[in-house]
C-alpha cells in the first residue's frame, strides 16, 4: 500500500510597498488604455461606403435626360451631342470615383485631361450620389444652355431628386459636404471643357470653307444641293484618346474613277439599282434607320438608348453602368472626330452625284444626306464601335428585342428582333445604300475602322 505523500507550498505574506506598487501600475495601464480609446475616438476617420453595387438609376436619368435636351438645342447635332454626352461621362465617373471600390481615375491618362480635380476630405463623410448630381447640374447646364429655361430646370429637379430621396437618412452635414465637393468637380470640369475650342459649335453649324478643287470631290448634292457643309473642322478636335485617332487609318481607299470597269463605277450602280427599285417593306425598313425622321433614330441616341434598355434588362450594378456609358460616349464622340478626319481628308464625292455624272443625269434620290464628303461612313463607324462595346459587356451573341424605338408613330414596326449586336450595327451600316448616301466600301471601311476604335476603348483600363 502506497503512502500519501501531503505537499504543503508556504506563500510569503505579500507585502505593503509591493501591493502599494502593482496597484499604481495596474491605475497606470488602465489610464492609457482609456486615453488610448479617447484618443481613438477622436481622431477616427468616418468611412463614406462604397457604391458599386448599388442601383445604377443615376446613369439611366442622366442618359435620357441628355438626350431630350439635345434635342431641345438649336444647332445640335450629333456630333455636338457627342461631345456633351463625353463630359458628362468624365464628370459622372470622375465624381462617382471615390466611393468606388478598385477604379482609377482618366485624370492625365486621358488626351488633355491634366487638370487636377478636387478630392474628398478624409475627415468628412459624402453621399456619393449627391455628390455626383451636383457636379454633373453644373456641367450639364453649361453644355445645354440653349435648350432654353424650361429644359434647364429640368437639370435642377434631377439634381435636387437625389437630394430629396436622401434627406431622410442623412444629417445636414453629409448633405453639405456632399454638395460643396459636388460643385467643385463640377466647375473644374466645366473649366476643362471650355478648353477645346467647340462649345460654340452649335451657333455655327456651317463655317466658310473651302474644298480643293479637283475631280472626283464633293459638291453640293441632291436632293436639296445644300452648298454648306457641316461642322468642317470638326476633324480637328482634341480626341478623348488620341490613339483613336492618330493610330486608326482606313485598310483601303475608294479611288475616283469613271471607268465602267472600276469599282466606284460597279458599286455606285448598285446604289443606282438599289434606289430605282425600293419595295414599300425596305423603305419600311429604311424608315427605321432614317435619323431625319426622329431624334432617337440618330446612331448616338440609337445606340445610347439600346444601351439603357440593355442595362436594365441584365440588371447591371452601378459600376458596371457607369463604366458602359463611359467607354460607350468616349467611342461615339471619337467616332465623329475620327470619321470627320476621314472624310475630310478625301474629300470625296456622293453617290448621288456621282450617278448623276456618270450614269443618269435625272437621277435623284429620295432621301438627303449630310453635307459632308462620303468617305467614311460615320454612321457605320459610330454603329460598329458601339456594338462591339455592347457585346464585351452582355455577349457577342446574345439576341435582343430593341424597343428603343416603340415609342414612334411613324413606324409600323417600331420593335425589332436581333441575334447580335453585329447584326444590330451591320444592318443600320448598310441600310444608306437605299438613300444613295454612301458607297458599299465607304460603309466597309467605316465599320472596320469603327471596330479598331472600339478596341482601344475597350482597352482602357478602368479598375486596378
Amino acid at each position: 500500500m502506497t503512502d500519501n505523500v501531503v505537499i504543503v507550498y508556504f506563500v510569503k505574506p505579500l507585502s505593503m510597498t509591493y501591493i502599494r506598487t502593482s496597484l499604481k501600475g495596474l491605475f497606470l495601464l488602465f489610464a492609457f488604455l482609456l486615453m488610448t480609446s479617447c484618443q481613438k475616438e477622436t481622431n477616427h476617420v468616418p468611412e463614406s461606403p462604397f457604391i458599386n453595387n448599388a442601383d445604377p438609376q443615376i446613369v439611366q436619368d442622366w442618359v435620357g435626360l441628355s438626350i431630350d435636351l439635345s434635342n431641345a438645342c438649336n444647332g445640335f447635332n450629333d456630333l455636338i451631342a457627342s461631345r456633351a454626352h463625353y463630359y458628362l461621362a468624365l464628370t459622372m465617373y470622375e465624381s462617382l470615383l471615390p466611393g468606388l471600390r478598385n477604379y482609377q481615375t482618366l485624370q492625365v491618362r486621358l488626351a488633355n485631361f491634366q487638370t487636377t480635380l478636387p478630392i474628398p476630405d478624409q475627415t468628412k463623410t459624402y453621399n456619393w450620389m449627391i455628390v455626383s448630381n451636383q457636379a454633373l447640374a453644373i456641367v450639364a447646364t453649361e453644355l445645354f444652355q440653349a435648350s432654353g429655361t424650361q429644359n434647364l430646370n429640368k437639370i435642377t429637379q434631377l439634381r435636387d431628386k437625389y437630394i430629396l430621396a436622401a434627406s431622410n437618412e442623412l444629417n445636414e452635414e453629409i448633405i453639405r459636404n456632399s454638395k460643396e465637393l459636388g460643385n467643385e468637380i463640377g466647375w473644374k470640369i466645366r473649366d476643362y471643357s471650355q478648353l477645346d475650342g467647340r462649345s460654340d459649335s452649335y451657333l455655327n453649324n456651317y463655317p466658310a470653307y473651302t474644298l480643293p478643287s479637283k475631280e472626283g470631290c464633293w459638291i453640293p448634292t441632291p436632293p436639296d444641293y445644300s452648298a454648306k457643309l457641316l461642322l468642317p473642322y470638326w476633324g480637328s478636335s482634341t480626341p478623348a484618346m488620341t490613339e483613336n485617332v492618330q493610330s486608326i487609318l482606313p485598310s483601303r481607299l475608294l479611288l475616283y474613277n469613271t471607268s465602267q470597269s472600276s469599282i466606284m463605277y460597279s458599286e455606285a450602280i448598285e446604289v443606282y439599282n438599289m434606289t430605282n427599285n425600293l419595295s414599300t417593306s425596305q423603305r419600311e425598313f429604311y424608315e427605321y434607320w432614317n435619323q431625319p425622321k426622329d431624334h432617337e433614330a440618330t446612331p448616338l441616341n440609337h445606340c445610347l438608348l439600346l444601351m439603357s434598355q440593355m442595362s436594365d434588362d441584365k440588371g447591371l450594378r452601378l459600376d458596371q453602368a457607369l463604366e458602359l456609358y463611359t467607354r460607350m460616349a468616349i467611342a461615339i464622340y471619337d467616332g465623329y472626330i475620327l470619321s470627320w478626319k476621314t472624310k475630310f481628308t478625301y474629300n470625296l464625292l456622293r453617290p448621288s452625284s456621282y450617278i448623276k455624272q456618270n450614269i443618269n443625269r435625272y437621277f435623284i434620290p429620295e432621301y438627303s444626306s449630310n453635307p459632308t464628303p462620303d468617305f467614311v461612313s460615320e454612321n457605320a463607324l459610330i454603329y460598329s464601335a458601339c456594338s462591339e462595346i455592347l457585346g464585351n459587356y452582355f455577349g457577342y451573341r446574345t439576341s435582343f428585342v430593341d424597343y428603343t424605338q416603340s415609342t414612334r408613330i411613324n413606324l409600323r414596326e417600331s420593335k425589332r428582333h436581333f441575334e447580335s449586336f453585329n447584326i444590330m450595327a451591320k444592318e443600320a451600316a448598310y441600310v444608306d445604300l437605299f438613300s444613295a448616301a454612301y458607297f458599299r466600301t465607304s460603309i466597309d471601311i467605316g465599320f472596320q475602322m469603327g471596330f479598331d476604335l472600339s478596341q482601344n476603348v475597350l482597352n482602357l483600363k478602368l479598375q486596378y
